[in-house]
């Protein structure tokens, strides 16, 4: 296996950096890592990255793990524009201030960096918030080059969300946001009050906004009632490309389901018959949202997957 130290440019020209794992031998298969919230960027995770990276390359399957948007919780990103001035290359990014709909840029950057790297097979791999973003990428990017997705460790978000909250806190939150946006302040960092400092308003509108793109994995709304008008499962019910779902038993971001099986048997009635049989969904045992601990079984199950 060899590593190269990576970047390139989102194509609203956000420039990303990442590594970029190939096996020995010539490939023209690779899958594209989308890291979750916050720290947890691919320069922070080495056991599962190495893990994934030695069971994709075994496989011949090459892997770009890259820093979206939303790594670091907080980061100055530069648009690589040189008619800009320096004030105006300058992208705040982060995950208090990312949208989740910046994915498709950023996903669409790195396809366009490994087109010109003769890699012709791609797979998307999407960890957390990353299992939303493959999602939405498939319902916002008409020209779809993916042929499998895999979404680990997929979480409620609005549902934890309200849980932590509980309903009064939620809607002043939701509230404050929209109002900061309406106000064209949507930078202005929610106050301790609302449970979503040091959040953006536009940034905690996404991840509460039960009508929203980011509602991806809505467990709690399926169990107890809808907390918005958007159709549960939407991005779900939509998918024509085979998935693959895995999670750990002990998954943290499944409690609004009542555990991680509840909240697989939840995806697996919302895929179409026709994907379903196509599909694979996996519990990891006696492991968490992250892994921890069984980075190789997980990542052996993934380069399984692909291969197939």
């Amino acid at each position: 296996m060899q590593t190269s130290h990576v970047s390139f440019s989102a194509t609203d020209l956000v420039t990303l950096p990442g590594l970029l794992y190939t096996p020995d031998q010539p490939t023209s298969k690779v899958a594209v890592w989308l890291h979750g919230m916050g720290d947890s960027g691919v320069f922070y995770s080495p056991r599962r990255i190495t893990a994934l990276a030695n069971s994709l390359t075994e496989q011949g399957i090459a892997l770009l793990a890259f820093n979206n948007r939303g790594a670091h919780n907080s980061k100055l990103l530069y648009k690589d524009n040189p008619s800009l001035s320096r004030a105006e290359q300058r992208y705040q990014a982060g995950t208090h201030y990312e949208l989740i709909a910046d994915c498709v840029p950023d996903i669409n950057g790195a396809i366009a960096y490994l087109k010109s790297s003769n890699f012709q097979t791609f797979y998307l791999v999407g960890h957390s918030t990353g299992a939303n973003k493959i999602c939405v990428y498939n319902r916002l990017e008409a020209n779809n080059p993916f042929s499998k997705y895999v979404l680990a460790g997929p979480g409620d978000d609005v549902g934890l969300n309200y849980q932590a909250l509980g309903s009064q806190k939620f809607k002043r939150a939701l509230q404050y946001a929209a109002a900061a946006i309406d106000d064209d302040k949507p930078l202005k960092i929610m106050p301790l009050y609302t449970g979503l400092h040091p959040f953006s308003a536009q940034s905690a509108y996404d991840i509460l906004n039960p009508d929203g793109l980011y509602n991806i994995f809505p467990y709690y709304e399926a169990l107890h009632g809808q907390l918005g008008t958007k159709a549960l499962f939407t991005e779900l019910k939509s998918l024509t490309i085979p998935v693959q779902v895995i999670a750990g038993e002990y998954d943290e971001a499944t409690t609004s389901a009542g555990g991680a099986a509840a909240a697989l048997s939840l995806i697996e009635q919302q895929l179409a018959a026709g994907i379903k049989s196509r599909s694979q969904l996996i519990i990891i045992p006696d492991t968490d949202h992250s892994f921890h601990g069984a980075e190789t079984l997980f990542a052996d199950k993934v380069a399984s997957w692909l291969s197939q």
